[in-house]
């Protein structure tokens, strides 16, 4: 049976460094066996072990992502608008494409914001093991603690995105309503969403690294199969009931553009198919991650 054991955390480790003198657990000794699986449950406790670990990742993951940048975290602003001036271009004039009284620009903006928050998060999720191959080669810390600071960290781009809806409210004609609170609960099954596709494709990264590629089609095909630039209601009807299933994200995103843009509170018939599918994409993901996890010091 192949057995890895990682090395203990010393004050020299670059982790340290990293969470800037932070208490976390030191001189951690932990052995992989082939065909170790931890619970969930095990696994949520060993992430609160490490919370501090993983906020110090978060906090890097955002300044790695805006240093040098001249406009900074404008981007977060930037390329949610710019998706609606293309989509207003294009499926705005659709006649089929009805929003009823909802402006186009509120109707397309409040799932703009969640759907950029979410290829944030999976585009630099998956790449958050291999980009942080040189700790987890020197230092034992739970492995998913830079996949779930990559998530948090791109949750900064989601508020922007959302204080932007909210300031523009007035100006494309929807007004507000207590309904946006609804919004941070959805934003939390969204997160997890996208926590467990990143933990799918980030562990299968450090094996196959055409995986970051395939990911930027994957989001780009995703995009389109979701309701972001078309309602919920342009899917036949018939067969909009097994959509949302195979499709954790379209009810999500609906429910968002619901409390945001209508101001109504989600169908229930919607969101639960979503939380749903939410959950078992993040059992997967983490079944698969602790399943390639013993090697990952082997190939990293």
């Amino acid at each position: 049976m192949k057995r890895q054991t990682a090395p203990q955390v010393s004050k020299g480790d670059s982790l340290l460094a990293l969470t800037k003198g932070r208490r976390h657990a030191a001189k951690v000794e932990r052995t992989f066996e082939a065909g170790y699986h931890a619970s969930i449950v095990q696994g949520i406790r060993e992430l609160w072990r490490y919370r501090e670990v993983v906020w110090a990742f978060a906090e890097r993951h955002v300044r790695a992502k805006y240093k040098q940048a001249v406009l900074g975290v404008a981007w977060a602003i930037i390329q949610p608008l710019a998706f609606l001036a293309v989509f207003s271009l294009i499926f705005a004039r659709v006649p089929a494409l009805s929003t009823g009284r909802t402006p186009y620009f509120a109707f397309a903006l409040s799932v703009l914001v969640p759907w950029t928050f979410v290829q944030t998060a999976i585009t630099f999720g998956t790449q958050a093991i291999v980009a942080d191959g040189s700790l987890i080669r020197k230092v034992y810390f739970a492995r998913e603690t830079p996949i779930l600071g990559a998530v948090l960290g791109a949750s900064l781009d989601f508020a922007i995105g959302l204080c932007l809806f909210l300031a523009l409210s007035p100006v494309m004609g929807v007004g507000l309503s207590w309904t946006v609170l609804l919004a941070i609960p959805l934003w939390f099954v969204l997160a997890s969403l996208a926590f467990g596709l990143s933990l799918l494709f980030g562990a299968l990264n450090v094996y196959y690294r055409d995986v970051r590629y395939l990911i930027i089609l994957f989001l780009q095909v995703w995009m389109f199969a979701s309701p972001v630039a078309y309602p919920l209601t342009a899917v036949p009807e018939r067969w909009r009931n097994l959509y949302i299933l195979a499709n954790p994200a379209a009810g999500l995103l609906d429910g968002f553009r619901q409390v945001l843009a209508n101001r109504h509170i989600p169908d229930l018939g919607v969101i639960v198919p979503g939380v749903v599918g939410t959950a078992v994409v993040l059992w997967i993901g983490y079944r698969t991650f602790k399943w390639l996890e013993p090697g990952f010091v082997d190939v990293l």
